[in-house]
């Protein structure tokens, strides 16, 4: 079982976190971005900050994270 981060494409924001056996198909709308514990461990550090309910931007993440860079920037 695999762990993904869920990133609205027009928004760039992170939406949700999944975990699946098999890599879910990206689409127009969402992108799926195969994550480690620790970029998780960082992405959930962003999203219990006192944030007013606004989401995380996969850019925001990728700051903090060079391995999420990384992955962000395959296509």
């Amino acid at each position: 079982m695999s762990n993904y981060i869920v990133i609205n494409e027009s928004a760039s924001l992170i939406i949700s976190v999944i975990a699946s056996s098999t890599k879910p198909t990206n689409s127009v709308t969402h992108r799926f971005i195969p994550v480690s514990d620790a970029i998780l461990t960082k992405y959930y550090r962003l999203a219990d900050k006192n944030r007013n309910g606004t989401l995380v931007g996969a850019g925001e993440l990728a700051a903090i994270s060079p391995a999420f860079l990384e992955m962000l920037a395959d296509r």
